[in-house]
């Protein structure tokens, strides 16, 4: 037990037990990797003996993609294509013609029977405030007539009290 412990006081013993990792070797280049350790600096060693300094694999030449930039005379949608009866693009889940024109037909339908609907609905609620305005305006005549009437009982009443207070 006294050997471990003194083995995890000293870091650099704990790092000597650990398998060591191989490193990209910048001069040979028919192998990527070597089991040497590539060239490290005097203090990285005094330092740290076991542990070497990693270096980066070079990035491998790639062909440009060109550019992203579209000229604005260039066709924005790609001309339609024929493909052969296995294409896969031709198999794919598209409607036909007759499909789509079948569609059509009953989306208009179904729009010319809301329209309709709607049309009916707004002449009922035209009908219904006709009726209201000519009620209203029937109201305002009876209540014209009412008030007249009542204009007439108070004068009549206080023409009476008049001449009998007179009498």
């Amino acid at each position: 037990m006294a050997s471990t412990s003194s083995r995890l006081d000293d870091p650099f013993q704990i790092s000597s037990a650990i398998p060591s990792i191989q490193h990209p070797d910048p001069v040979n280049t028919t192998t990527p990797f070597s089991s040497q350790s590539t060239s490290t600096t005097s203090t990285d060693t005094d330092e740290f003996p076991n542990q070497s300094k990693l270096s980066r694999p070079k990035i491998m030449s790639r062909k440009s993609s060109g550019t992203i930039i579209v000229p604005r005379e260039a066709p924005t949608q790609a001309p339609p294509q024929d493909f052969p009866p296995d294409d896969a693009r031709a198999m794919s889940p598209r409607r036909s013609s007759e499909e789509t024109d079948k569609m059509l037909v009953n989306a208009r339908q179904s729009i010319e029977r809301r329209a309709q609907d709607m049309q009916s609905g707004l002449e009922a609620i035209a009908t219904q405030i006709e009726t209201v305005s000519k009620n209203c305006e029937s109201l305002d005549k009876q209540n014209q007539a009412l008030q007249d009437a009542i204009g007439d009982m108070t004068r009549s009443l206080s023409r009476e009290s008049l001449t009998s207070k007179k009498k």
